[in-house]
């Protein structure tokens, strides 16, 4: 019993989301893929994502000091979304996400990334292995706008992070030098 405990413990996370004192919930459902969030500004009514088809076994839920943070890690890569209420909508807003990659098996393409939803700014700090040299290179940090409309969650799904996945692999490319094979 206490290792199913285990196994399971985060998948609920019961804090104040809102502001308004009073504890709220945000839960995996696991059953239908989705984030669930009852917050006790809306009498509790179940609020939900829409599907995220690529939920891992592994993915979590933990607080964060101004909300709650998503973690859906697969075999060698993963990637994390940070939510957080806004007030002035009355819903719960994707405001960062972040993202690591381990690369291949000469760890060409590893690192890691993070986007900031609020400020549209994307930091990526990856790696490329030189065919050459035969050694793994710490490329410069990239640093671009990211240019997102507000998502909030009965909009998240796998399309966000999907997108964010695409952006990287596209600064990753744009910045990788050319003549290192």
């Amino acid at each position: 019993m206490l290792s199913f405990k285990m196994a399971f413990s985060h998948d609920i996370l019961v804090k104040d989301l809102d502001g308004d004192a009073l504890n709220d919930t945000v839960s995996l459902d696991r059953k239908h893929a989705k984030l669930l969030v009852r917050l006790s500004r809306q009498d509790y009514k179940k609020l939900h994502s829409l599907e995220i088809k690529n939920l891992s076994s592994s993915s979590s839920i933990d607080a964060t000091k101004n909300g709650f943070e998503f973690h859906n890690d697969q075999m060698r890569d993963g990637y994390s979304c940070h939510f957080r209420f806004n007030p002035i909508e009355a819903k719960m807003q994707l405001i960062g996400m972040t993202r690591y990659n381990d690369g291949n098996a000469q760890l060409d393409g590893s690192g890691e990334s993070s986007v900031n939803l609020l400020t549209g700014r994307y930091i990526g700090n990856w790696n490329y292995f030189d065919l050459k040299k035969q050694k793994l290179i710490k490329m410069a940090t990239i640093s671009q706008p990211f240019k997102m409309a507000p998502v909030y969650l009965d909009r998240f799904g796998d399309q966000i992070p999907e997108q964010y996945r695409t952006t990287c692999e596209s600064h990753y490319t744009k910045n990788k030098p050319v003549s290192i094979n």
